[in-house]
């Protein structure tokens, strides 16, 4: 019978556990990171990026004539939609914040960074006109933000976003994301635990590490951060958003995470949306490994922030060897492998050390879980958290599928964008 010894895949969930429970310890309020005070409030040019919105497109944009900033603008760019998207963002217009910009179909499609990079460069060329919608945007300490056309801001989110920018050397700033339909079933609910949790765990606690990253929705940049790069700063990359961090980073600006805010957005609703989104961040993810040799080598910061944010990048794969173990595991059960598992054997074996693995193996959840019903709008009632954490453990397997059609689409060297299709508010549970 073939022999798999596990005994390095122990030592490897027990390092994992721990690099979790100092994130932990450095997310707490505690540690929490002081910031200067605030005395200026930055012009801000927010871009919506938007293509067949026409379920959700009214609802973000209603948000963001709420918000109690000033000053601020708003740039829609339509990318080649054929639906009414443009002519629903169009009734906007006339509260003068707002200024829609149509991509031609001929070319529309190229991805979200395409359309960002167009919208960055109507910003410059409104400063440079002076064009009223950017009246009071200062070139040398104006924001670009991104928010999608799901999306959805607090009313305070920009004065909050805008206090991490009083340092000069903060050049981009990312706030949590919270699924507005978590209730609307288990899939749902799962996204609204890694998103919420991933803010308020891994970014909380990366925020006093220096390596935070930026994210899709709810990103903002200092145009002047932009223009260093001395390109169009977004990327063909599928993760675009990440791709723009690591270049920030390279060259010297800071991130934050801002956990006074969030931005509200909508989850997908069905396991093959979710996969085809996910199968995209994979890869994304995998293509920004090209920065990991320039990371382990730049001078622009501490070593412990280069070592953080090329595990980041690395942790992607995490989840294949969770999922392989549990193969082994089963195949073992089956008998058709002999395994053996030296981990913990200078503790009695039995319960001692059936409970060692035991908080090994959930303290992750257990600590995502709890930081989760300290922030999080759609807080579980005690009784349920025990459900809805196993409901994880098993959602969390299905990242391996995922990162495996990644691969697979690395390999035929496909690259296209796979964009999440909208459901209006309302209609998540039909």
């Amino acid at each position: 019978m073939f022999r798999v010894d596990v005994t390095w895949l122990g030592y490897f969930m027990a390092l994992v556990s721990l690099y979790y429970v100092a994130l932990f310890l450095l997310s707490s309020r505690f540690a929490a990171r002081r910031d200067p005070e605030f005395k200026l409030q930055p012009g801000m040019a927010l871009i919506v990026p938007a293509h067949n919105e026409e379920a959700v497109i009214a609802g973000t944009l209603d948000s963001l004539m709420q918000l109690d900033y000033d000053p601020y603008c708003v740039i829609v760019v339509n990318d080649g939609s054929t639906d009414r998207t443009s002519e629903i963002a169009r009734r906007f217009e006339s509260t003068g914040r707002v200024l829609v910009v149509d991509r031609q179909p001929e070319i529309a499609g190229q991805g979200k960074g395409a359309v960002l990079n167009e919208g960055y460069r109507i910003v410059n060329e409104l400063i440079e006109k002076r064009d009223p919608h950017v009246a009071g945007l200062d070139p040398d300490d104006a924001v670009v933000g991104v928010v999608d056309a799901d999306g959805a801001l607090e009313p305070n989110a920009l004065k909050e976003v805008a206090r991490l920018f009083a340092d000069p050397k903060v050049g981009g700033v990312q706030m949590g994301v919270v699924i507005g339909n978590a209730e609307d079933g288990l899939i749902a609910r799962c996204q609204d635990l890694e998103f919420t949790g991933f803010s308020q765990l891994a970014q909380a606690a990366r925020d006093r590490i220096g390596s935070v990253g930026l994210g899709g929705n709810g990103q903002f940049t200092r145009l002047a951060a932009l223009r260093s790069l001395g390109r169009p700063p977004w990327s063909a990359c599928l993760t675009e958003d990440l791709d723009l961090g690591l270049h920030l980073k390279r060259i010297g600006w800071h991130i934050r995470f801002c956990r006074t805010t969030a931005v509200t957005q909508e989850g997908v609703h069905t396991v093959r949306a979710w996969l085809r989104q996910r199968t995209r961040w994979c890869q994304g993810h995998y293509q920004c490994w090209d920065h990991i040799p320039r990371l382990l080598t730049a001078r622009t910061m501490p070593m412990v922030t280069r070592f953080d944010l090329t595990l980041y990048l690395l942790f992607v794969t995490f989840v294949m060897f969770v999922a392989a173990n549990l193969v082994v595991a089963l195949l073992g059960v089956l008998g058709y492998v002999s395994i053996t598992n030296d981990f913990l054997a200078f503790l009695p074996a039995g319960p001692p050390r059936n409970i060692v693995m035991e908080v090994i193996g959930l303290s992750p959840v257990i600590m995502l879980l709890a930081r989760y019903q300290q922030h999080s709008p759609h807080r579980m009632r005690w009784w349920e958290l025990p459900a809805y954490g196993a409901a994880f453990g098993v959602y969390v397997y299905m990242w391996a599928i995922a990162s495996l059609l990644a691969w697979f689409r690395l390999m035929r060297g496909r690259v296209g964008w796979a964009k999440t299709r909208r459901v209006a508010q309302g209609a998540a549970a039909r």
